[in-house]
């Protein structure tokens, strides 16, 4: 919403202030890219199945083998593989009536906080998934119909969160500036000057 300072090799996000910002988180704004992109890819992989056991059942009566083991994993796999460019993009869903009004300063401190506690949060998930799954290894659970180890669907949570936890960590290390935090697009503020006559 607000400029932020745009470093070098940052897009468009970068310059609303929704990007990482600073230049040395190049390569992590392209890990987060890649690890959405293939998020996305999974999903796209995950839709495929379903299609092809809906025509399968319809055609000939034929269902693909353990589709509900395999949808979970896919679906799964898909969210926490965006989480990292969803954080790295500031995309988060936030209410801002408030926040715009209060001085820039202040808006850069509270950044800082909401990078922190965000960090904070993934973090503690980071710890909990991976507890989870060394539970679920130290049982042997297997998913009910393809047999297939569970620790293989708490894999994604502990990759996505651990690495938007990183983004948050970075975020809070290189802030945006007072001024860019205080600056307002000039397009959206000012309306264009009427033509002389």
């Amino acid at each position: 919403m607000n400029p932020a300072s745009a470093g070098p090799g940052t897009g468009p996000a970068d310059r609303d202030g929704r990007g990482a910002g600073p230049a040395g988180a190049g390569p992590l704004q392209r890990l987060c890219r890649a690890s959405a992109a293939a998020g996305v890819a999974v999903l796209l992989g995950c839709a495929l199945v379903t299609a092809v056991d809906i025509v399968g059942r319809k055609t000939v009566g034929w269902s693909l083998p353990g589709l509900i083991d395999l949808s979970q994993l896919l679906v799964m796999t898909s969210v926490f593989l965006c989480i990292p460019y969803t954080f790295e993009r500031r995309a988060n869903i936030e209410v801002d009536l408030v926040h715009d009004r209060l001085p820039a300063r202040v808006r850069t401190v509270l950044a800082v906080l909401w990078s922190l506690a965000s960090a904070a949060f993934l973090a503690a998930v980071t710890w909990q998934a991976g507890a989870a799954a060394a539970q679920v290894i130290g049982y042997g659970e297997r998913s009910p119909t393809l047999g297939w180890p569970m620790v293989l669907y708490w894999v994604p949570v502990l990759l996505g969160c651990g690495a938007a936890a990183v983004v948050c960590i970075v975020q809070a290390m290189h802030p945006p500036s007072a001024d860019d935090a205080g600056a307002a697009p000039s397009s959206a503020s000012s309306p264009s000057p009427s033509p002389d006559r």
